[in-house]
């Protein structure tokens, strides 16, 4: 027993007690978990998990390991702003989420003086100088590339369905701004129609797009709204070209509504990481190879929703990395808004452009849905939308 004491003292001596890890500097995330939006909600808060393993892996923040905490708003403005306000109350740096825009655009007011809010949507349009960002490009050059595809296709009547919350609200609003534009003069939109998220049938929408005989259909909602439309397209036999939001590139949600989809083509824009074919000069190549390797490891397929909080989580750490842990958000909101080529997974950010989301056509390319080829997507144009 005084043996045992002794080696006891002798080694506490030696090596003193063990050092204690530093608690995590914790970032809050709000997305939707649950609600219409749970699948690609899910997904973004795997991406965060992942990245959240390689930020620690590679040194943390200056030693300190990072953890986000992720708080579920069920696809609901209401309860975005009740998860927002207690956040706020704990004077975070910034808040990521939401992945909806009405939940997004419901927060936003709250972060008027900050802190910075980054929205895992592309579907907002934040005021140039604020606090609020937006995920991915902004939807209009989305949209601008999917008309370039099928102007040079030339497929130029369309028909138009949309949702009839917010996220609809704005693809309407962007579809008329690319309407103005020179290069879609010829474009024509033969028939526009709405719907609830809520709605099981569409077949009165869809009764009148059939009436309409368009060439292509934009078909813009996201999640099992989605699925409605193309279960209404297809119940009506209506079997042409569909153009729809990029995180609809699900493998589990289009494996949901496979025998919906349409025999000619299904096609979104999407981000640069989808294209993986890059040199070794290319600065996107060392961020793109890393979120690929980080979902390999996991055993998952990438698609927009991963990269929705991939890149803005990587851009908050890097601006934490520069600036420390104790910044403040002015210190983070200006050193985002003056990034000038900050490689990411979805293209090169600039700022500069003033829209609060730093990315424009030129990051967007157009994939085909297409199950024979490995991750059935495939590459169907050049940077811009210009068919290959």
């Amino acid at each position: 027993m005084k043996l045992f004491f002794l080696v006891a003292v002798l080694a506490l001596t030696t090596f003193g007690p063990a050092t204690a890890q530093p608690k995590p500097y914790v970032l809050d995330a709000i997305l939707s978990l649950t609600g219409t939006a749970a699948a690609l909600g899910a997904d973004e808060a795997a991406s965060l998990a992942l990245y959240e393993k390689v930020v620690n892996r590679t040194g943390g923040l200056r030693g300190q390991p990072i953890h986000f905490e992720i708080a579920d708003d069920a696809s609901n403005p209401a309860t975005a702003v009740q998860l927002a306000t207690a956040i706020l109350a704990k004077h975070p740096i910034a808040v990521i989420g939401s992945t909806l825009a009405g939940p997004s655009q419901a927060m936003a007011p709250l972060f008027k003086n900050g802190p910075v809010l980054y929205a895992t949507t592309p579907l907002i349009a934040p005021e140039k100088g604020s606090y609020i960002f937006g995920a991915g490009a902004q939807t209009r050059y989305n949209m601008l590339a999917a008309l370039r595809y099928f102007r040079l296709k030339g497929l130029t009547k369309l028909a138009f369905i949309t949702t009839t919350d917010a996220s609809g609200q704005d693809y309407t609003r962007v579809i008329d701004y690319a309407l103005t534009l020179d290069e879609n003069k010829n474009v024509t939109i033969v028939d526009r129609e709405t719907f609830g998220l809520a709605d099981l049938s569409i077949a009165a929408q869809v009764a009148h797009i059939k009436a309409a005989n368009p060439q292509a259909i934009i078909g813009y909602a996201t999640g099992t709204p989605f699925g409605t439309i193309l279960q209404g397209l297809s119940s009506a036999g209506i079997d042409v070209p569909i153009y729809t939001a990029g995180v609809n590139f699900n493998p589990v949600l289009l494996d949901r509504f496979k025998a919906y989809l349409p025999k000619s083509e299904l096609v979104v824009s999407v981000a640069s990481f989808f294209n993986r074919n890059r040199s070794a000069r290319d600065p996107l190549k060392g961020p793109i190879d890393e979120f690929y390797e980080a979902l390999d490891a996991a055993g998952v397929k990438p698609n927009a929703a991963y990269a929705y909080t991939w890149d803005p989580a990587r851009i908050i750490v890097s601006g934490l990395r520069k600036l420390g842990p104790n910044a403040t958000p002015e210190q983070l909101r200006e050193y985002i808004a003056t990034l000038r080529g900050f490689a990411g997974v979805s293209g090169a950010y600039d700022f500069s452009i003033g829209d609060q989301h730093g990315l424009t056509q030129d990051s967007q390319i157009v994939l085909r849905y297409d199950p024979s080829v490995p991750g059935a997507q495939r590459v169907v144009s050049q940077q811009g939308g210009a068919p290959l």
